[in-house]
């Protein structure tokens, strides 16, 4: 299945700092495999092909975000901005089923998976990276909600002024396999 991308940029709290960033979804499909079997339904010995009945998935988060710092300059335009500066982020990513996403608004719900770490990388280049989801998700179990966030902290001790905020979104994911089943299928000759 292709992946589920979100692209968007917002300015922190102070309107110091422009937060570009990217969340990417990838529900990687995954199976077992098992012996083909020939017309009569026996075995074909040293033929292995996929177990489309012991699919499932395994979703994936990836981050991407650039951070640029807005300068005043005399005599020019208004402000500059400029990459540089080390900046402690906040990823977010919670995965929700149909029923936890429409609970969450009454009461506290634990997600599906949820991840959540800070880091404070090299402001010389773009950052991106890819996190497993550390959960296994049956296939056709019905629709998802993936909600994301990429923020810079307030207090992170830079001489760059202040501010936190960022980019978020929501995903929205079916869990339907049938299309990939098929593919997956054909291009294996799982039945021929």
């Amino acid at each position: 299945m292709s992946e589920l991308k979100q692209s968007k940029t917002e300015w922190t709290s102070d309107d110091w700092h422009k937060v570009c960033g990217e969340f990417t979804f990838h529900p990687q499909f995954k199976y077992r495999m098992r012996d083909k079997k020939d017309k009569h339904g026996i075995p074909m010995w040293g033929v292995q092909v996929p177990d489309l009945e012991s699919a499932w998935w395994e979703p994936k988060f990836q981050f991407a975000y650039d951070i640029w710092t807005a300068n005043v300059v005399s005599g020019a335009m208004p402000t500059v901005l400029t990459q540089r500066g080390k900046h402690i982020v906040g990823l977010f990513a919670a995965v929700y089923t149909q029923e936890q996403w429409d609970e969450r608004v009454t009461m506290r719900v634990t997600p599906v998976a949820k991840f959540t770490t800070k880091l404070c990388p090299d402001p010389s280049y773009s950052f991106r990276e890819t996190f497993p989801m550390g959960q296994s998700i049956a296939c056709d179990s019905g629709k998802y909600y993936v909600e994301w966030s990429i923020s810079r902290s307030e207090d992170d001790g830079t001489r760059d002024r202040q501010g936190d905020g960022g980019p978020q979104g929501l995903i929205v994911w079916d869990s339907d396999a049938r299309r990939v089943k098929d593919e997956v299928a054909k291009n294996q000759n799982v039945y021929g």
